[in-house]
């Protein structure tokens, strides 16, 4: 995070920033709870919509997937009750590593996601050829 976002940042988005950026240090799908609400709305580039609750099996299955799947937060902004955080992720892929950039949009309440679209392309997620 650079310092002016410092600035725009609430405590509450602040936290939440850093609870993400320990999540993405050591992810396990049981941790998404720890972020995201169960009754939460996730809108997930090429995975459709689902609950905080089922993010925990998706997310879950996106690592067991994914062989070694990182994601490093990059910067993020605040606006009332939204968070903005970009990312850039990589994983082995169909024996490839394959890298790319995202960012998430999420609706906070009393410190939990309450919504999270995240947005990539997800072509590159798509078999080679």
């Amino acid at each position: 995070m650079n310092d002016r976002s410092a600035v725009s940042l609430t405590p509450e988005h602040q936290d939440f920033y850093e609870r993400f950026k320990s999540f993405w240090a050591a992810p396990t799908g049981p941790r998404v709870a720890e972020l995201i609400a169960p009754d939460a709305t996730i809108h997930f580039t090429g995975a459709g919509t689902f609950t905080g609750a089922d993010y925990v099996d998706v997310m879950q299955g996106m690592l067991d997937t994914m062989v070694d799947m990182k994601v490093t937060p990059l910067d993020c902004a605040g606006n009332g009750d939204r968070l903005y955080i970009s990312w850039e992720s990589s994983a082995l892929i169909d024996g490839q590593r394959r890298s790319w950039l995202g960012v998430d949009r999420f609706r906070l309440a009393n410190g939990m996601a309450i919504e999270e679209q995240v947005i990539f392309d997800s072509a590159v997620l798509q078999p080679a050829g």
